[in-house]
C-alpha cells in the first residue's frame, strides 16, 4: 500500500501549526503533515469534491423541513424559524470533521511500523460534557416543557426534532474522537496526539445549536409568549459553558505541548 500524498500546502501548514504551538521538530515527517495539514488550514486534495453535494443536501433539507408547514395538523407559522441554521451548523461541524477523519485515517495505515496504536485516555473534561447537558439536556426539557404546557405543540416538536438532529451529528464526531487509537511514531507526535484530540473538541462543540433558538425572539417572535427570557437564557449558558470548556482545552493543550517544545 503506498503512502497518501501530502502537498506542499499541508506541509507549510503543519509546520505553522507546530510553530505556533512552540513545538520544534527536526524533521517534519509525513505522519505529522497528515494530522496537522488540514488543522493548520490547509486542505487535502479533491477536499472539494463532496461541497456541492453537501450544500444541496442542505438545501434540500431545509426544503422539506419548511414542507412540514403543509402536513395536517401543522401550524406553519409555529414551526421555529431557526431551522436552517441548525443544517448550517451541520454542514459547518462536517466540513470541518471529514477531512480531519480521512487524514487521520491515512495517517493510521502509513506502511510499516511507522504508527503505534493504542487506546486514548478519556479527553473530555467537565466543561465539555456541561455543555453537551446544558445544550441537550437544557433544550430537551424547555421544549418538552412547552409541548406539554402551551398550546405551541408544533414549535416545541420542531425544535425538538432539530435539536436530536443536532445531537446524532454532535455524538458521532464525539464518538470518532474519543474512540480514535492514539497515532504516533515517537515522543512529539504522541503530545501531538493528545493536543489535537482536545482542540478537535471544538469541532463537535455542541452549544452551536442552542443558538438557533434565539432566531424566533429576534424575528418572527413564533416562541410561546412568556418563554423568551427562558431561551435567551438556555441560549447563552450553553455558549458559555462552551466558551469555559474551549478556553480549559486549550490550556491543557499547551501544557501537553510544552512539555515536548
Amino acid at each position: 500500500m503506498s503512502a497518501p500524498a501530502v502537498t506542499d500546502a499541508e506541509r507549510a501548514a503543519a509546520g505553522r501549526w507546530l510553530v505556533k504551538h512552540g513545538v520544534e521538530v527536526p524533521t517534519l515527517t509525513d505522519l505529522l503533515v497528515l494530522r496537522l495539514g488540514f488543522r493548520g488550514g490547509a486542505r487535502p486534495p479533491g477536499w472539494w469534491r463532496w461541497i456541492v453535494p453537501a450544500i444541496l443536501v442542505m438545501c434540500a433539507a431545509n426544503v422539506g423541513y419548511l414542507c412540514l408547514a403543509f402536513l395536517p395538523g401543522v401550524r406553519g407559522e409555529e414551526l421555529t424559524g431557526g431551522g436552517y441554521l441548525f443544517f448550517l451548523m451541520i454542514f459547518l461541524q462536517l466540513s470541518n470533521w471529514l477531512p480531519v477523519r480521512v487524514r487521520d485515517r491515512q495517517a493510521r495505515a502509513l506502511p510499516g511500523t511507522r504508527a503505534i496504536e493504542r487506546r486514548p485516555g478519556f479527553a473530555m473534561g467537565g466543561w465539555d460534557i456541561a455543555a453537551l447537558l446544558v445544550t441537550f439536556g437544557g433544550g430537551t426539557a424547555l421544549a418538552v416543557t412547552i409541548l406539554v404546557t402551551t398550546p405551541f405543540r408544533t414549535y416545541a416538536w420542531s425544535w425538538l426534532g432539530l435539536l436530536a438532529l443536532g445531537g446524532v451529528v454532535t455524538a458521532m464526531i464525539l464518538t470518532g474522537i474519543l474512540r480514535r487509537p492514539v497515532i504516533a511514531e515517537d515522543e512529539t507526535s504522541l503530545a501531538v496526539d493528545a493536543a489535537v484530540r482536545l482542540q478537535d473538541l471544538l469541532i463537535a462543540m455542541p452549544a452551536v445549536y442552542a443558538v438557533p433558538v434565539l432566531f424566533d425572539p429576534m424575528t418572527d417572535n413564533a416562541q410561546p409568549p412568556g418563554y423568551t427570557p427562558w431561551l435567551m437564557g438556555y441560549a447563552a449558558l450553553a455558549v458559555a459553558t462552551q466558551v469555559v470548556a474551549g478556553f480549559v482545552n486549550w490550556r491543557r493543550s499547551r501544557l501537553i505541548l510544552a512539555a515536548v517544545a
